[in-house]
C-alpha cells in the first residue's frame, strides 16, 4: 500500500518537503514513504530529500472507542513554515484526527499540505488526496494485532484457548496469535 501511495504521489508530481506522519498509525507508513522518496531523490540526482517528522494525535481510547474531540499531544518538532508537508496516516476514518491536524498545521503557515493514507473510509470528514484503498469494515494492520489482541483479551476476559478461536476469526496470522499467547498468557 506504502509503493502505491508512493506512486500515485509522484505520479501528482507532488514533491514534499516534510513527510509527517501522525503517531501511531502514520509512523509506519511515513517511515516507508520517506525512504521511498530519499530513494528517488538520491537516484535523480538530486542533494536535498525530505525530513522525516512526527505529531500525535490522541483520539481513540480503545478499539472503536473514542475521546470526544481528538488531541495534539506531541508538537510537530520542526519548522513548517512555507513547506510542502505531506501528511500521512494509516486510515482515514471518522476523519477527526485529520481535520485535527489539519487545524493545526494552517496555524503554522505551510506553503501546502495534501494527506496521505493507506486506506480511506468513504465516511470520512476528510478524504485524502492520496489513498491505496477505500474499505468500509473494522480494519486492524498488522503493526496493530498485539494491541488489538490485548484489548480484545482484556475486555473479553479471553483464555487462551478461547483468544486462539476468536483470533483466528478475526483473521488474525498464526505466527501472530502463537506469539501472543504464548508470551502473554
Amino acid at each position: 500500500m506504502a509503493r502505491s501511495l508512493f506512486n500515485l504521489i509522484k505520479k501528482d508530481g507532488f514533491k514534499p518537503d516534510i513527510i509527517l506522519g501522525i503517531s501511531r498509525g502514520g509512523w509506519i507508513p511515513a517511515r516507508l514513504l520517506s525512504d521511498m522518496f530519499e530513494a528517488s531523490y538520491l537516484l535523480e540526482g538530486h542533494q536535498t530529500s525530505s525530513i522525516l517528522a512526527t505529531m500525535q494525535i490522541k483520539f481513540y481510547t480503545a478499539i472503536a472507542e473514542t475521546h470526544t474531540k481528538p488531541v495534539i499531544s506531541q508538537d510537530v518538532g520542526v519548522d513548517i513554515f512555507q513547506k510542502n508537508i505531506l501528511l500521512i496516516d494509516d486510515l482515514a476514518d471518522s476523519g477527526e484526527s485529520l481535520e485535527c491536524a489539519l487545524d493545526y498545521l494552517k496555524l503554522k503557515d505551510p506553503k501546502i499540505v495534501k494527506i496521505a493514507t493507506l486506506l480511506y473510509k468513504p465516511w470520512s470528514k476528510v478524504k485524502p488526496d492520496y489513498y491505496a484503498e477505500e474499505v468500509s469494515e473494522w480494519v486492524v494492520f498488522p503493526h496493530e494485532y498485539y494491541e488489538f489482541m490485548t484489548e480484545q483479551t482484556l475486555t473479553q476476559n479471553l483464555t487462551k484457548t478461547t483468544a486462539w478461536a476468536t483470533f483466528i476469526e478475526q483473521g488474525i496470522p498464526d505466527s501472530a496469535i502463537n506469539f501472543f499467547v504464548e508470551t502473554f498468557f
